[in-house]
């Protein structure tokens, strides 16, 4: 073992320390369950942090999704997960600030209106619609979600349209929220249908990305307002929906022919890889949670050398992003992309590149300050939401707000700025926030069904029934 690798051991043993730690306060002192906000980052943080040091001790071989400049990497590693590691505190003191809870009681507080069905219908004939519109070079829609894992280098550029895959999830939830407030099996029923279909179609486009998105949501949801979730229960659908998802990243293929050309071609893989043993937990060891971190020790090596600090630049150019391409086809390109072009290639095309760590960002604009004031504003933002559950006094469509957010947690850890500024609102909150409207429409104030006392199953120990 060499000296850089004692010092990354060292540096993986310490956040693996810190980590546990905060888990620790956090469940015990603190009493948060399994599903709140504080946990739910730091798992998945260590889901993105530990996979490639961990992969490094134990071997250098470059495969799969690990970079090329693993090499030019590895003495500032150790650092990258060192700081990383120093900076949870910042976040746990962001998280338990007691402006969180002023902040909370200043977000509005919707009422859940008395019309839930009426969003469906309307959400879901935008929704697709939109996709028409996207399809339209693509012979149909269908024909365009045959193409399958290809049909992302489609999307790009059509953000706009593409939005109307993740608002027919929003849909769906209104009629989980129904059946919340009015325990009818129809609606349960109807839930589980849709949910079904729209689960068959993110398979078929690869999209495992949104069906983590989906799961998180409706556990979060149901959690909050149907029944409490034991630990057990909680683990056992993580477990069992890790190794499925791992298994679909290496039977999804594109350009499918028909709905039976997917059968076939899934079979094809699966018989193709029976032998890979590695394939359960490919993620973990040269999969998606090995990629985003690269880019923290690649921006500690190059910022000040190589990279000026931008000062807070790429905030202001995240911002842009809300702008559509169609409208401002010269809008600066995102940080993934930014990335690729910088380290790996020039000319790539827009809707190549590799996931860029959060705190990669904050390095790059204010270096090691940087990334201590980043863990304590997503400890601010976070520990917001986790007041605003106990503010919204068993409100429905609050707490689907809530879920909405904390389930995008993993997407914001493994993205820049623009993630949760751009990518949440535009994606989910814009479409549930229309939702509500649509469900209040004509309802006097007294109307909301969501007002009946709800039994609220948060911040228990081990997240077990409140």
């Amino acid at each position: 073992m060499t000296a850089n690798d004692q010092w990354l051991f060292l540096a993986v043993c310490l956040y693996l320390l810190i980590s546990g730690a905060t888990l620790l306060y956090a469940i015990r002192v603190k009493k948060s369950g399994i599903l709140d906000p504080i946990i739910q980052f730091v798992v998945f943080l260590t889901l993105f942090v530990v996979p490639l040091p961990v992969r490094v001790l134990m071997t250098k071989a470059i495969e799969g999704d690990i970079t090329e400049h693993l090499p030019q990497l590895l003495p500032y590693m150790p650092v990258a997960v060192l700081m990383t590691a120093l900076s949870l505190p910042f976040f746990v003191w962001g998280y338990y600030s007691r402006y969180t809870k002023r902040l909370a009681t200043r977000l509005p507080r919707p009422r859940t209106g008395s019309h839930l069905r009426m969003p469906v219908a309307v959400l879901v004939f935008f929704s697709l619609y939109l996709l028409v519109q996207l399809a339209r070079n693509s012979d149909g829609l269908l024909s365009f979600i045959l193409l399958g894992y290809g049909a992302s280098s489609e999307m790009f550029g059509k953000g706009y349209l593409a939005v109307g895959f993740p608002w027919l999830f929003i849909s769906s939830l209104f009629l989980l929220c129904r059946y919340a407030a009015r325990r009818r099996k129809i609606d349960l029923i109807l839930f589980s249908l849709y949910f079904a279909v729209l689960t068959a179609m993110f398979l078929v486009l690869g999209s495992r990305g949104m069906i983590v998105y989906m799961a998180l949501t409706v556990v979060l949801f149901w959690h909050y307002t149907v029944r409490a979730l034991s630990f057990k229960k909680i683990l056992i659908l993580c477990a069992g929906s890790f190794i499925a998802l791992n298994i679909v990243g290496y039977l999804r293929a594109s350009n499918y022919q028909s709905l039976s050309d997917i059968w076939e071609k899934s079979a094809s893989a699966y018989e193709k890889t029976d032998s890979e043993s590695g394939r359960t937990f490919y993620t973990l060891t040269t999969g998606e949670f090995v990629v985003p971190f690269e880019t923290f020790p690649q921006m500690i090596r190059s910022v000040g050398t190589d990279i000026n600090p931008q000062l807070g630049l790429t905030y202001l150019k995240d911002a842009m992003l809300w702008i559509p391409s169609v409208v401002f086809p010269d809008r600066p390109p995102p940080l993934s992309h930014w990335y690729m072009e910088t380290f790996y290639e020039h000319d790539t095309e827009l809707n190549i590149g590799r996931s860029f760590f959060f705190l990669s960002e904050g390095y790059l604009n204010f270096g090691p300050i940087g990334v201590f004031a980043t863990m304590f504003v997503w400890g601010l933002f976070l520990g917001t939401i986790h007041s605003y559950i106990q503010y919204s006094r068993g409100e429905l469509v609050a707490l689907m707000l809530a879920a909405l957010t904390i389930a995008f947690i993993f997407r914001g850890i493994a993205g820049d700025f623009s993630s949760i500024f751009v990518g949440l609102p535009e994606q989910s909150l814009s479409a549930a926030v229309i939702g509500i409207w649509i469900s209040n429409l004509g309802q006097r104030k007294a109307g909301s069904v969501g007002r009946r006392k709800l039994r609220m199953p948060v911040a228990n120990e081990g997240g077990s029934s409140a």
